[in-house]
């Protein structure tokens, strides 16, 4: 009989998934998956609608299109002081994930060690799991989850070799002060790791600081992979489209990893690509509106609840304190909502290696706002 990998043994559908499946069977409103239902810029449609025939449809450089990495080094170099030659230090990929995968692959070994933040992207542990790599969670604790020295070299191992670092945070929120970045530069200089940033979420925060490339900050720039997509900043995550940058020698290697994984990222979207990265202040500094809005609408409508929601810096998830609902778990408290107010989220457990100091859960709010109100509601009335 054929056997499953052993790498494969010990992972399974995420919490999020199975959500989702439930919130379809049972008619609820789902705000658990992270699934970016607010539409893409309409400019960048009506472009890609009208020259969409016209763009290269074969095969790019394993590199990606140098349009498209030109585009995205002209995007970090205004609005987070990254200098990056486009030729040599961007690698064009399949999404975030793909980046995170090639950068996996191309820079460490199998028994290696990765420092997760607690709590992190659910995703990380079974990329990390997948290339037999080892997770090792760096416990910080609510509401602030801020990082702290003690906390960081107290989770160092003799087998850690690199860390991921995801600012602004999926699931908390929290952007990384330039204090707290220093310190994970200490670290990581002290002990010569690699630093796998994932910024994502870097054009949506709240309040007039800007965001902080982590790049930027102490002797992180020269061993630093940034990872990055276009899927939140353009509300277009199914064109799977994202990039690693970093230096040079790192990214020789990236780029061939990146290349084994899926030849190379879809070259029309490519230049479409291209297109959105080059959209100005103005439409930047709309997506955050259009996001405060709604953040502020699912918080009162979980404050009506009479639970506690965080107050993100960024991204468009909430993290929330469901201590009041006489829970001791996530899990309890997802089952609660879900039986009271048919409205779907997913347990803070999806985000931890160890069980959560509280009932958490995390929700989205990456939706339309008749759905936001109508989960607002359903939250007041049901709870």
């Amino acid at each position: 009989m054929i056997e499953i990998a052993d790498r494969m043994r010990n992972l399974q559908e995420s919490s999020i998934t199975a959500m989702t499946v439930r919130c379809q069977e049972l008619g609820a409103i789902n705000i658990a998956q992270g699934l970016c239902r607010v539409p893409p810029p309409p400019s960048l449609l009506a472009e890609g609608a009208r020259d969409f025939r016209d763009i290269g449809h074969s095969y790019s450089a394993p590199e990606g299109t140098a349009a498209f990495r030109e585009a995205v080094a002209g995007k970090l170099k205004k609005y987070s002081g990254l200098s990056v030659d486009p030729v040599t230090q961007i690698v064009a990929t399949v999404g975030a994930t793909g980046a995170l995968m090639a950068t996996l692959t191309a820079l460490l070994n199998p028994g290696d060690g990765v420092l997760l933040f607690e709590p992190f992207y659910g995703n990380y542990p079974t990329a990390l799991g997948v290339l037999g790599l080892r997770a090792e969670p760096v416990r910080l604790f609510g509401p602030g989850f801020e990082v702290t020295d003690e906390a960081l070299r107290s989770a160092v191992t003799d087998r850690t070799r690199a860390m991921i670092v995801c600012t602004p945070n999926n699931p908390s929120g929290r952007r990384l002060t330039t204090a707290e970045l220093m310190t994970i530069s200490a670290v990581a200089q002290e002990h010569d790791l690699l630093v796998i940033t994932d910024e994502v979420y870097e054009d949506i925060y709240f309040g007039s600081t800007p965001h902080i490339a982590p790049a930027t900050v102490g002797d992180l720039g020269r061993r630093t992979v940034t990872v990055s997509s276009l899927g939140k900043s353009f509300s277009v995550p199914g064109w799977r489209l994202g990039y690693a940058c970093g230096p040079e020698r790192l990214m020789n290697a990236v780029r061939v990893a990146a290349e084994s994984l899926v030849v190379c990222p879809p070259a029309p979207l490519q230049e479409l690509g291209a297109r959105a990265l080059r959209l100005g202040d103005d439409y930047y500094r709309g997506l955050r509106e259009m996001y405060d809005r709604k953040r502020r609408v699912l918080t009162e409508g979980f404050a009506a609840a009479g639970l506690s929601p965080n107050e993100p810096d960024g991204s468009y998830f909430l993290f929330v304190d469901c201590s009041r609902l006489g829970v001791a778990t996530g899990t309890e408290a997802t089952e609660v909502l879900l039986r009271r107010s048919l409205v779907g989220t997913v347990p803070g457990e999806a985000f931890y290696l160890n069980p959560p100091d509280r009932p958490y859960i995390r929700v989205c709010f990456s939706l339309p706002d008749d759905v936001i109100a109508d989960a607002a509601d359903r939250l007041a009335r049901g709870v």
